[in-house]
């Protein structure tokens, strides 16, 4: 009796299981990007210019806005794919969400710029001086240290670090002469060079890689959705490949998901990351973390160690990329 009631019992549960399994495999790929930022074109012309329905990956494309909602719809399993900020997901593997990982990214360096006075003519000079940030214990404040220390300046003891709000008003605070230099992304960058302000140093000219728009999922889906991710990882590279060769199809792109209609400011957005910040191919690398590991120690009261190599799944990438897709792509077929 008990085996005549377990036999339809293992059925039923097979055939649900069966059953939500094409179900996850028939729906789109649910990719979320977490701001509205010149790096992330290469998310959007993917599925503007028609590369995932190319690989045939039906894609929903989704605007959370912010790259702690993406880490919370990961643990829900709302999202299967995020681009956004690198450290969110640092910070989540330490509390214990270590299904989450980074398997690319779409960006390798990171736009930021210091900004002084024009009678300051090097970083090192603005020793003793007020030095604008957004907020203490952002990714811009971070970074602003880093290049502080680059220069030989301590800046808990050599600098009056003052927190602003925004980019935007570190340009104000300048203009009212509130603070004598700061660290502005674009487009503040280009408006205090119009008002005459002097860029003093250029943080994507670091040799230290910066992945801030990175691409994360939960381990497990990579693994079990290894053709899916696949022909989204061959979809980026096409992006990445199409934004260099289509310029101005890119900047029509670009000023549809910003709503930025200025085209100097978005000629010279788009001019700015091909020459600096979109790489050709969407790989991340253990070393590639060291700053943004540096950052959460700085930022943690408890010491903590964390093996970059853990927190990236680069099996994905790597299989497209050692088929040789990218290198024919590029016109340099092995």
């Amino acid at each position: 009796m008990l085996r005549r009631l377990a036999m339809p019992t293992f059925s039923v549960f097979f055939s649900v299981a069966f059953a939500t399994a094409l179900l996850g495999a028939d729906r789109p790929l649910r990719f979320a990007y977490s701001a509205i930022d010149t790096s992330f074109l290469p998310a959007w012309v993917a599925k503007e210019a028609g590369f995932f329905a190319k690989n045939k990956l039906p894609v929903e494309l989704i605007s959370l806005r912010s790259s702690p909602l993406c880490i919370s719809a990961h643990i829900a399993d709302e999202i299967d794919v995020c681009a956004g900020a690198t450290s969110p997901v640092i910070a989540a593997n330490l509390q214990g969400h270590r299904e989450l990982v980074l398997f690319g990214t779409l960006n390798k360096k990171a736009g930021f710029c210091i900004y002084s006075k024009p009678v300051y003519t090097s970083v090192s000079g603005l020793r003793g001086k007020r030095f604008g940030v957004t907020r203490f214990g952002g990714a811009l404040d971070f970074v602003s240290r880093f290049m502080l220390q680059q220069a030989g300046l301590d800046p808990n003891k050599d600098l009056t670090m003052v927190q602003i709000g925004s980019t935007p008003d570190i340009v104000l605070a300048l203009a009212a002469d509130s603070i004598d230099a700061g660290t502005l992304s674009l487009p503040s960058n280009l408006r205090a060079k119009e008002l005459g302000f002097r860029e003093l140093a250029d943080f994507s000219d670091s040799k230290q890689n910066y992945p801030s728009t990175a691409l994360s999922a939960r381990r497990q889906f990579l693994i079990d959705n290894r053709p899916r991710m696949e022909a989204f990882t061959k979809a980026v590279v096409e992006a990445l490949h199409y934004i260099r060769a289509n310029r101005q199809d890119a900047i029509t792109i670009l000023s549809r998901y910003t709503r930025v209609t200025d085209q100097k400011l978005l000629g010279t957005a788009y001019d700015f990351h091909v020459d600096k910040i979109w790489p050709r191919t969407p790989e991340i690398r253990s070393d590639d973390l060291k700053l943004f590991l540096d950052q959460v120690v700085q930022s943690n009261p408890k010491p903590i160690t964390i093996d970059p190599a853990s927190l990236i799944y680069s099996a994905t990438v790597q299989d497209v990329l050692q088929s040789g897709f990218a290198d024919r792509l590029y016109g340099n077929p092995k």
